[in-house]
């Protein structure tokens, strides 16, 4: 038997709902290999989920300016380009997304991914009615980081102040603790080789689509 309904849920996207791991870590591999080579392997080891100009720090090793800014808009410039070629909705993403909508589950998304490719993406799958907010990395005139996305989702409604966020990575994790919200961890996505030691975590799902075991009445 399934939990009671009208719950609340916040997703986080790339590694919840949706899969472009590949496509952003090849664009990383191709601006690194263009603007600095010597750092080819940061680029192929991080780990997908900061926001852009967070890993792009991390894989050039520093925060100079000039190759920063060279590097992010070389990036979304080939990213973008090809963003819903190589993203894929997870194999339930779409039934679970209608079936909690049906029921009457409040939904909304906390990414660190920019504005226009998320919102591409959302419009690529048909899921503008489905969430009631969506926050991204860019959506205020500063970079926000996840904490804050969510604060400001629950500033607007007072429902997201129980909400359940799902996401896949540590800093999903912590974000959701700063927060007071409990953790549902997606194990099949791109934190999976991460230090979960010490992390409050509420629930695993092995696919997106177990969350109706536990929030859609039988």
């Amino acid at each position: 038997m399934g939990e009671s309904l009208n719950k609340a849920f916040i997703f986080d996207f790339d590694g919840t709902l949706v899969n472009s791991e590949n496509h952003i870590r090849k664009t990383f591999l191709k601006i690194t290999q263009q603007i600095a080579p010597e750092r080819l392997s940061f680029a192929k080891n991080i780990v997908i989920g900061p926001p852009l100009a967070e890993a792009a720090i991390e894989i050039l090793g520093g925060n100079e300016p000039k190759l920063l800014n060279k590097f992010i808009d070389n990036f979304i410039k080939v990213h973008d380009e090809n963003i819903l070629i190589y993203t894929t909705a997870y194999a339930d993403s779409d039934s679970m997304l209608k079936e909690f909508s049906k029921i009457g589950h409040k939904m909304a998304i906390a990414t660190n991914k920019r504005s226009v490719p998320t919102l591409k993406i959302i419009k690529h799958f048909g899921w503008n009615d489905f969430f009631e907010f969506i926050e991204c990395s860019d959506s205020e005139l500063k970079i926000t980081n996840k904490t804050d996305m969510i604060k400001k989702i629950t500033k607007k409604d007072n429902d997201f102040k129980e909400a359940f966020f799902v996401g896949d990575t540590i800093n999903d994790a912590l974000a959701a603790k700063s927060c007071n919200l409990k953790f549902i961890k997606a194990i099949y996505g791109y934190g999976t080789e991460q230090n979960w030691k010490n992390i409050s975590i509420h629930r695993s799902v092995e696919s997106i689509g177990q969350l109706a075991k536990y929030y859609i009445k039988d």
